[in-house]
């Protein structure tokens, strides 16, 4: 049954036993008062009472009459044992990730930052696995084979939908990181309002007119698409029309000589140009490179705004960049799937969407 269609009471007792088991509040420790998880959740007083009366019986909560309801100690005593979260969540990554260096490398870097810091704390292991892109790998197919299914996180599962279908097959709950799953449970970044912050932040602070996106293949990576969209928002919301030749794409392993390549040619082949938003951090500092080639002057005569905000501030001059707030797209997907394993609530689909912020500079 999916969470929305659970009894209010057993919507709140699941939310508050992923809590405990997440260690919100210290064994021994009181939970917020009855008003405080009333307004929180939204529900009747009796439906409150129903839940708390549930885990007092259940042995996660106890009651001290007139001071409150407290966090019971569920230490396992006299060879008895006590239902815990599975101690490992697998990972799965494109195997093209794991080089350190570049962007996809840093990328993945603070989606695991993020994630560890949710699983740490939990004593949960966090098992990355690389995964080939296209095809299930012999290994990856053996160890889905040999591993008891519970919860595991994908990140960005495009790169082998085999994969989630094996996953799928054999009983996981599958969790898309970092990209967006119609029919599945998802966390991701609004790619789409990253590209209109970026422009609109060109149009209306810096008073530019002809933009240019330096983008990457939209055919390749659904947030390239994602983005020019927003970019094409912007410009019609301020009766802008489109320059087809304003808009690139390009891809090279070196994602900042995409972006001088495409930079150049646009400077080369003399179309008007005042901003440019790259795609990627990358891209923008390509532009700048390019830019500062062809004597243009940044940001008096031509002003750059990247996104990701991973390289940005580094570049000479620092550039305004969007951030995306990859570490908290970790931290949520790992907060779901710690849920999905306590509460044992696993058929309801969810999609979290994050948005990104405009760091100026």
């Amino acid at each position: 049954m999916a969470s929305a269609q659970l009894p209010k009471y057993q919507q709140v007792k699941r939310s508050l036993i992923a809590e405990i088991e997440l260690g919100r509040w210290a064994t021994g420790g009181a939970i917020p008062s009855e008003s405080q998880l009333l307004q929180r959740f939204n529900v009747s007083r009796p439906t409150l009472v129903r839940s708390l009366q549930d885990l007092v019986r259940e042995g996660y909560l106890f009651r001290r009459q007139g001071k409150g309801t407290f966090v019971a100690d569920r230490t396992p005593r006299n060879g008895e044992t006590v239902a815990t979260a599975t101690r490992s969540i697998p990972v799965f990554a494109a195997r093209h990730t794991a080089q350190p260096a570049g962007t996809p490398g840093e990328v993945l870097l603070r989606l695991l930052r993020g994630a560890q810091a949710v699983l740490g704390p939990a004593h949960v292991d966090l098992s990355l696995r690389y995964a080939a892109d296209g095809a299930v790998d012999e290994e990856t197919e053996s160890f889905i084979e040999k591993t008891e299914p519970s919860v595991a996180l994908v990140i960005e599962p495009s790169f082998s939908p085999k994969l989630r279908l094996e996953l799928q097959r054999h009983g996981w709950v599958v969790w898309s990181v970092n990209e967006p799953w119609a029919d599945g449970n998802a966390v991701y970044i609004d790619q789409e309002r990253a590209g209109y912050l970026a422009a609109r932040y060109l149009i209306e602070k810096r008073g530019c007119r002809h933009l240019a996106l330096l983008n990457g293949p939209v055919d390749q990576y659904w947030g390239f698409g994602a983005r020019l969209r927003g970019y094409l928002t912007a410009l019609q919301e301020a009766g802008i029309e489109p320059n087809k030749k304003l808009i690139r794409e390009g891809w090279q392993v070196i994602d900042t000589e995409a972006g001088r390549a495409m930079m150049r040619d646009l400077l080369e082949g003399g179309v008007t140009v005042d901003g440019v938003v790259g795609a990627s951090d990358g891209k923008a500092l390509g532009a700048l490179a390019a830019a500062q080639e062809r004597g243009r002057t940044v940001p008096d005569d031509l002003v750059i705004v990247g996104i990701d905000d991973i390289l940005a501030a580094r570049a000479t001059p620092p550039l305004p960049s969007v951030a995306l707030p990859f570490e908290d797209v970790g931290r949520r997907a790992a907060e779901e799937a710690l849920r999905a394993v306590i509460a044992r609530d696993s058929t309801s689909p969810a999609e979290i969407q994050l948005k990104p912020t405009l760091v100026e500079r």
